[in-house]
């Protein structure tokens, strides 16, 4: 895919010039190698590697939610303190942008004004702090196969520790990275630097699923290694980076149609509601592909089916205009997230009745679920970015929901094991109406938001 930069004045000032577009694209497919081989991969390489079952899988599932909201929440204060202000000032209260699987950058400003140093006498920039970040992730990669060559009783701990860290980290990651992409752009040239970002994070989540599957039999923890490399290579691209975020330009197009405030608010509580059905899925599509008696070096392939689903949504929705403003696109989004989901949990009972399609049952309702969370994950971007609202992601809050999503789909499925008492078919009905009932949850939550700013208005 061609990239061509946006074209600037000579004379803007630097604190607005945009980060290049390429360095930011490639830092970002980089990074979304680790988010794909981790955050929606770790539990084949727990099934593999450690021979996790399903509570174990979702137990991970839940720590990994847990924790990314923690490194989310902690964004914007931290970016925050590091925000060049006036000499003997102090910092303004509220946090930095934030992006992830919905993300904006907002609010990341720096004005033309000397940096104080931190507390710590350090004088970090936010360029500098994403540098610390990618060094972690890439020794927190490297902590399985360590433990698997020198102390295989660690082995387990080592793959707790390297969740433990790589969530939080990322967490925090994501929000500073879309300040750069956002920062010094306005109008069409952020909504197409925005369209490519979703296309290239996308795309990289596919290439990892990909690239797992040689490797995930024999070798699992070598995955995890060579993602620990990737963000080495990472720190490189760096040097294309300013210091801060430039700052960031809204969109003078005047205000937007009345429609796209409503549609904003139901569209963010529909994004929490996607997660569930992510998080709840991830953990539990390895023990559904091995009853379907699919071979290990297809396990990962299989699963990208819904990937590669997200992907072409959201190339779709980028050229074509014509679900804006429309009705009917949160409520086909939630319908076939639902849809897609149930098929997949239900798959393993298809051959009973209809023998031989059980795998193609799973992989038609995985491309199913891919594209009602793309169309749910899009349009909470596209409102946001429409409506103009620069505090979406206002100390990582964004991201923070995205997480509340990874930590309550867990919690349907340990849920739905205890009500299940060990017996599989009822599993597999308890955790498709824990998981429908959470989902029509928010939405009845969206809807009551919805009553609200229509009575105010």
């Amino acid at each position: 895919m061609a990239i061509s930069l946006p074209q600037h004045d000579a004379s803007e000032p630097a604190a607005v010039r945009p980060t290049p577009l390429w360095a930011v694209l490639t830092l970002t497919f980089l990074g979304s190698l680790g988010t794909g081989a981790v955050t929606n991969g770790f539990s084949f390489i727990a099934t593999e590697g450690l021979g996790y079952g399903r509570r174990m899988n979702l137990l991970m599932a839940l720590a990994l939610g847990a924790t990314y909201i923690l490194g989310a929440l902690a964004s914007g204060p931290i970016v925050q303190r590091l925000r060049p202000h006036p000499s003997g000032a102090s910092p303004a209260p509220g946090g930095g942008g934030g992006p992830g699987e919905a993300r904006v950058g907002g609010g990341l400003v720096h004005a033309h004004v000397r940096q104080v140093q931190s507390p710590l006498r350090v004088p970090l920039t936010p360029r500098g702090l994403l540098a610390i970040i990618l060094a972690l992730i890439g020794i927190a990669c490297l902590l399985p196969i360590l433990a698997q060559r020198f102390a295989p009783s660690m082995l387990e701990a080592a793959l707790w520790a390297l969740i433990l860290i790589f969530s939080p980290m990322t967490g925090m990651l994501w929000p500073i990275v879309e300040g750069y992409l956002s920062g010094g752009r306005r109008g069409k040239a952020l909504r197409s630097a925005i369209g490519r970002f979703n296309i290239v994070w996308s795309g990289a989540l596919v290439v990892a699923f990909w690239g797992m599957a040689p490797l995930l039999a024999d070798h699992p923890f070598v995955i995890l290694a060579l993602l620990g490399v990737a963000h080495w290579l990472m720190c490189g691209l760096l040097f294309w980076f300013p210091a801060h975020p430039p700052r960031e330009l809204h969109n003078p197009s005047g205000p937007a149609p009345a429609e796209y405030v409503p549609l904003l608010t139901l569209f963010r509580v529909l994004l929490i509601a996607s997660y569930i059905v992510l998080s709840a899925l991830s953990p539990l599509l390895p023990i559904v592909e091995d009853k379907l008696g699919v071979d290990v070096y297809w396990k990962t392939p299989l699963a990208s089916a819904w990937l590669t689903s997200r992907v072409l949504v959201f190339a779709v929705f980028e050229r074509w205009h014509g679900w804006h403003g429309r009705w009917w696109a949160p409520w086909t989004g939630m319908g076939l997230m639902l849809a897609g989901f149930a098929g997949c949990i239900g798959a393993p009972m298809v051959p009973g009745f209809f023998p031989g399609i059980g795998v193609a049952v799973l992989i038609a309702s995985l491309v199913i679920t891919g594209a009602g969370i793309a169309i749910t994950y899009y349009g909470a971007l596209y409102y946001a970015l429409a409506v103009g609202d620069a505090q979406v992601d206002a100390g990582g809050k964004h991201e923070a929901m995205i997480g509340m999503g990874y930590t309550l789909g867990p919690l349907c499925g340990l849920a739905g094991l205890g009500l299940s008492e060990g017996d599989d078919d009822a599993f597999r009905v308890w955790i498709v109406l824990l998981v429908t009932g959470a989902v029509v949850l928010f939405t009845l939550l969206g809807w009551a938001l919805l009553r609200r700013l229509r009575r105010r208005a």
